[in-house]
């Protein structure tokens, strides 16, 4: 088995973020916050525990003992300095290691696609130092409020702290802005002052927000259950209570007092360890295509009178906000009714040119389903329902469809063929044809939206794959051919059809994305490859 100087070896050639150890995984490199394990069998407690007793003194090793944490610094007379943190898990020690000064390390002079690293590395590394320093300086500012504080926000008791779940870095600014925080609602202020995407809280755990695909600790500060409950006000209605209590999460939207700009779209949940919510913020301006750096021919598909569009990808990959971006180009730019039927509301509509009504699932109808019955009474133009989720939802739309509305709509799925069969694999076996020749009549395009960081690590950008349903395509659907669709995607450019590889090419090219995360995330990496040449970049 390597031993740790080997794999820091692999660290520095690597160019990697930082090298990490977590029981029964195996090591990890985080390269660009992306994690990428190495080719080694998953290591056990008692491994990992060994590595931190080779690196660690006795003044560390009884820090992990009392606080669950412990920080140092880690020579090696080959490579340098190598900054070390290690938390104490539920299943045993976690350990990340860090370069801050490299000597003799076996960088070339450039790297892959002709980026210099070397002499550029030791600078990054100096400069860690130097912030290193200025941290220690300004360690009693990160004192937090006492566990007492009727605020609910306090110092973490001794015991296991939280995972390594995200690799070690610089105390950025904003991350030290939100340990001022002395409140739940302080928090959530400060979350929206550093525009993070999400905030996660957790009973007897430090907060964790998330910032350009990222999640980080806001250590020095702990949750309690009654202050969470508390920091939902009048929106923790006694129904919506009795929803969490029976069913273990509930959904709803939290304005911050004061401030109706300000708001949130949070999911409250029970876990083995205790009560959490998610918190995601809802942004006062609607973002238009250009803000989300979606091609502007995604409005034509808001230009139908009537037909299904379908917006498909994971979790977190912005699908419902592109459609608030397509409902706002409608308000902006057409006369129509619009019925909005979403789980929570999220980005609250003005009328332009449009009316806009807005209706939120569990306040203002039962379910999707039963307010999309109720649309077709109330004489909308567009209709956006928030998800597909069931059938009798998915069954509604497409009647909705068919007496000639614009229906748009999310559901999630890796791809467009996945999205169209898991919308007919949900019916009964003996309505699936049916379904199937209703969705290749009504449907008009299906976009799959996935995120992915930008080379500079700065932003994410979203990569497309888009399908606009033709003669041929609704053939597919119709005969059970959907596995046939990638050949249509590559033969109907000229109809304005993306593939997902193509949009990831488009992407590098522009240098919004690097090549190895390309190939990572790409349908066929070999194909991409290709495109892309020796030199990644693509081509022409």
């Amino acid at each position: 088995m390597a031993d740790l100087a080997d794999r820091l070896r692999r660290l520095v050639a690597a160019q990697a973020d930082s090298l990490q150890f977590r029981p029964e995984q195996p090591p990890l490199l985080y390269l660009r916050g992306e994690p990428r394990p190495l080719r080694e069998p998953p290591l056990d407690a008692a491994a990992v525990a060994g590595l931190f007793a080779t690196i660690a003194d006795s003044t560390q090793r009884a820090a992990l003992a009392a606080h669950g944490q412990a920080d140092g610094i880690h020579v090696d007379a080959e490579l340098g300095r190598f900054r070390y943190r290690a938390r104490r898990l539920p299943e045993g020690v976690a350990l990340a290691l860090r370069p801050v000064e490299l000597t003799g390390a076996p960088h070339p002079a450039t790297g892959p696609h002709g980026v210099a690293t070397g002499p550029q590395r030791v600078a990054t590394g100096a400069q860690r130092v130097a912030r290193g320093a200025q941290r220690v300086a300004t360690g009693p500012q990160r004192v937090a409020p006492s566990a007492g504080s009727s605020l609910g926000l306090g110092a973490p008791a001794a015991g296991p702290a939280s995972p390594v779940g995200a690799p070690l870095d610089d105390d950025p600014a904003w991350l030290r802005r939100l340990r001022t925080a002395e409140s739940i609602p302080a928090l959530l202020a400060e979350v929206f002052a550093v525009r993070a995407a999400d905030l996660v809280l957790s009973v007897g755990r430090a907060p964790r927000v998330r910032m350009v695909g990222e999640h980080r600790a806001v250590e020095g500060l702990v949750v309690d259950e009654s202050a969470l409950l508390g920091a939902l006000g009048e929106t923790f209605t006694p129904a919506r209570r009795a929803h969490l209590e029976a069913t273990g999460s509930v959904d709803l939207a939290l304005e911050l007092p004061g401030d109706t700009r300000r708001r949130f779209r949070v999911n409250v949940f029970r876990t083995l360890s205790g009560l959490a919510a998610a918190f995601r913020p809802i942004w006062d301006r609607v973002p238009t295509l250009a803000d989300l750096e979606l091609p502007a021919t995604l409005g034509e598909f808001v230009e139908r009178p009537h037909g299904l569009v379908l917006f498909a990808g994971p979790t977190g990959a912005g699908k419902s906000t592109t459609l608030c971006a397509l409902v706002d180009q409608i308000n902006r730019t057409r006369r129509r009714h619009v019925i909005t039927l979403e789980d929570p509301i999220e980005y609250i509509f003005r009328d332009q040119q449009s009316v806009i009504h807005q209706r939120e699932v569990g306040v203002h109808v039962e379910s999707f389903a039963a307010g999309l019955r109720a649309a077709l009474r109330e004489a909308p133009d567009v209709i956006l329902v928030g998800e597909m989720r069931d059938h009798e939802t998915i069954g509604a739309a497409l009647t909705a469809a068919e007496t000639g509305h614009l229906v748009l709509s999310t559901i999630h799925s890796g791809s467009v063929q996945q999205a169209i069969d898991r919308m007919i694999d949900v019916f009964p076996e003996h309505q699936q044809q049916q379904v199937r020749a209703q969705l290749a009549d009504v449907l008009e395009a299906v976009v799959v939206q996935r995120l992915l960081t930008t080379a500079d690590g700065a932003r994410r950008v979203p990569a497309l794959e888009v399908v606009r349903v033709t003669y041929a395509i609704g053939a597919m659907i119709r005969e059970r051919r959907t596995h046939q669709f990638s050949n249509a995607i590559q033969s109907g450019r000229a109809e304005g059809m993306v593939g997902f590889d193509t949009s990831l090419a488009d992407l590098v090219s522009r240098g919004l994305l690097d090549a190895e995360t390309a190939l990572r995330h790409a349908r066929d990496p070999n194909q991409l490859r290709r495109a892309l040449g020796e030199d990644g970049a693509p081509r022409p």
